[in-house]
């Protein structure tokens, strides 16, 4: 893998919130995309088509040129990441389907049908052209598709014994800070899952055992020595002894495996997590999420000393619901036209495509808020904090030897990412809309590409997108 790939995969490891740059932004939420739906026998059925286009600050999250700065190791380099601004299109097509009952069951209407199954797929094409026409050849080779599909299937979802499936497939567009690249860190991410649950009572308690598979299959030569395979045991425990509280557990055995000669500074083996907490309502307008925990890892390298994570983990969040609510609504099962707020924090741990594992404690507001079924304001954003251990290869001091293992202290990097997403439906299947998206890197890290390089690499960064856009739905 050349070098400059290796800094450019530390953003990547950070950027798995924003998801695809190619997706629009209501597509991760069912409240916003699917409408009424057509009735077909024993399904529902959500079809749609999304257009919008716009301009793009910063396509490549490039930190710009400056000469005479000094990289993380104390070596004197130059940075050269031109910004390159953009227009762009965008078109997703998108489906849905819902088995019929669901929905009804959701809202309070019936109980859950003794089989269902949700399947949804979409597909954005982003098409872009240069601001500025001496970098038109960069931006025109960034178009490209975005695809997401998946489907899940419950069995019994209501009786004492049930179990579920799931499979999910994810084709991620992402340009790296080198322009000359095409969609360099474009990968395809392959998920399964499987479970069996335990409901006795009534359901007033409940557990889950089930199984997670997840590929990440990068596209480009240069980064395939980072597919990956990860494996992971799950456990999951809801318990309500108040009406509307419930004492909740989750915890994961997971193994990471790269499939291909590993660069020394990429770990690989287990992890372990295990969280307790209570989820409720306080009252009809607020619910509580209290998450608290501990991670640890299990890495090897194929060089050097593993560094590993083992620390607190947890979340804490409050919603209101303008609306008064009986019950918490669940996760995936939030119905349609429902507002909420929710605050919260999070800290988390994840592999890292530089080092180990990178550490990520992040504040965010997530709002939903529909004014009459004819307004609809989507809302979310954070502030990250993220730290890793030390790399083998970033801090290197410059007289050092290629490969040499030099340990440095690890550092901190802060991060905002910003969605808002405003829609004025004219009817119930047509809206037209605005997206305003906000993205930065807040801190100067440098690291030199190369021993002895005079270049080296920003990750600071500026970018915002606005797009203008339409859509049909139903």
């Amino acid at each position: 893998m050349k070098p400059r790939f290796l800094f450019a995969a530390l953003a990547l490891a950070y950027a798995s919130h924003a998801g695809t740059t190619f997706a629009q932004a209501f597509l991760s939420d069912p409240r916003l995309v699917e409408g009424r739906g057509i009735k077909a026998g024993n399904f529902e059925l959500h079809p749609g088509i999304a257009v919008a286009g716009g301009y793009d600050s910063n396509y490549f999250q490039g930190a710009g040129t400056e000469n005479g700065v000094t990289a993380l190791n104390g070596a004197q380099v130059s940075v050269r990441e031109p910004v390159i601004d953009a227009w762009r299109l965008q078109v997703t097509p998108s489906f849905s389907m819902l088995t019929r009952g669901v929905r009804a069951s959701q809202e309070g209407g019936g109980p859950l049908p003794d089989l269902t199954l949700a399947a949804h797929a979409d597909a954005s094409y982003n098409a872009l052209w240069a601001n500025q026409s001496q970098y038109s050849s960069y931006v025109t080779n960034q178009d490209d598709v975005g695809v997401s599909a998946g489907a899940a299937l419950n069995v019994f979802p209501a009786r004492t014994w049930g179990g579920d499936l799931g499979a999910e497939y994810n084709r991620i567009i992402e340009a790296s800070n080198d322009p000359t690249v095409s969609n360099a860190w474009k990968r395809d991410n392959i998920r399964g899952t499987a479970g069996i649950s335990f409901r006795p009572g009534g359901g007033l308690f409940s557990v889950r055992v089930g199984y997670q598979a997840n590929v990440t299959l990068f596209e480009s030569s240069g980064f395939q020595t980072l597919n990956n395979i990860v494996h992971s045991l799950q456990l999951g425990s809801t318990w309500k002894f108040l009406p509307r509280t419930a004492l909740v557990y989750r915890g994961n055995i997971t193994w990471l495996e790269y499939t291909d000669t590993r660069p020394q500074t990429l770990g690989t083996g287990q992890t372990f997590d295990s969280q307790i907490g209570l989820n409720g309502l306080i009252s009809n307008y607020f619910g509580l999420l209290g998450m608290i925990g501990w991670a640890g890892t299990f890495y090897n390298t194929a060089a050097g000393t593993a560094q590993n994570f083992d620390s607190v983990i947890g979340q804490a969040q409050l919603t209101w619901y303008p609306n008064p609510q009986n019950q918490v609504p669940g996760p995936n099962a939030m119905p349609v036209g429902l507002s909420s707020v929710a605050l919260g924090y999070t800290r988390s741990f994840g592999p890292s495509y530089l080092g180990t594992y990178f550490q990520q404690d992040r504040g965010y507001l997530n709002t939903v808020y529909f004014f009459g079924q004819r307004f609809v304001a989507s809302l979310a954003g954070g502030l990250s904090h993220v730290t890793r251990p030390a790399s083998f290869f970033a801090n290197v001091p410059a007289t050092a030897a290629p490969g040499q293992d030099v340990q440095s202290p690890g550092s901190g990097e802060n991060r905002v990412d910003g969605v808002a997403f405003l829609e004025y439906r004219l009817s119930t299947s047509v809206g037209v809309n605005t997206t305003f998206r906000y993205d930065a890197e807040l801190d100067h890290r440098v690291y030199q590409i190369a021993f002895g390089s005079p270049t080296g690499d920003d990750l600071k960064f500026n970018r915002y997108q606005i797009l203008l856009g339409a859509r049909w739905f139903l």
